[in-house]
């Protein structure tokens, strides 16, 4: 899945579009990726406020973060694909987190040694109109639902230390500094990433990252 934050939607359709505020669009704006700080949930094992976790099993993933510390079952709850749901998993409180990134809180951003956010120039070279993937001229795409792809493959910095729990999303932010900017759309990986140091560099190909509108 992939969505604009509150942010764009604030900036852009609402305050710009429709109220006449000036708001100039970033000229670049940054990959960035982010993970699930303890990895896939597991059994019988203690969490602290604030860890997060990716249930096995979704596809896209999910993202859940422990908001009551405590140890999670001896066996696994049953987790949902609800918005903001809420799983007690032994004495553990879950709270599912596609509600939380809307509004701009996200897990933590990667950390691995040789990680940089990497740009993605605003240009018609840079992302596909919504008429086909690929193209380069002005939008003309008809339909119920548009889509805009990456028209060039996203590489990473190939890691040279090994990442503390998993890659499980991907959102675009207007800095080019880890952990700084206004972040306007992210998305969750289909197949969430273990990085490990000598890995391969991190990448995604062409039109792997889709941004819909409805």
């Amino acid at each position: 899945m992939t969505a604009a934050t509150n942010y764009t939607t604030n900036k852009i359709l609402v305050d710009y579009l429709l109220r006449g505020v000036a708001n100039a669009a970033p000229t670049t704006l940054y990959y960035c990726l982010f993970v699930a700080s303890k990895g896939y949930a597991a059994v019988s094992t203690t969490y602290s406020s604030g860890d997060t976790v990716v249930p096995v099993g979704f596809n896209p993933a999910r993202v859940y973060k422990c908001t009551t510390a405590g140890t999670s079952g001896s066996s696994a709850p049953t987790w949902t694909n609800t918005n903001g749901a809420i799983v007690t998993d032994g004495t553990v409180t879950w709270t599912e987190q596609t509600i939380a990134m809307i509004e701009g809180t996200f897990p933590p951003e990667a950390s691995y040694t040789g990680y940089v956010r990497e740009s993605a120039t605003s240009a018609l070279t840079t992302w596909s109109g919504t008429q086909t993937q690929g193209s380069n001229t002005a939008s003309t795409g008809v339909g119920a639902a548009l889509s805009t792809y990456n028209n060039a493959q996203i590489t990473f910095g190939s890691p040279t230390g090994t990442q503390s729990g998993i890659v499980v999303g991907m959102y675009l932010s207007d800095s080019v500094t880890i952990g700084s900017g206004n972040i306007w759309f992210w998305s969750l990986l289909t197949n969430p990433k273990t990085i490990n140091s000598g890995d391969a560099a991190p990448n995604f190909p062409q039109y792997a990252f889709q941004l819909t509108w409805s």
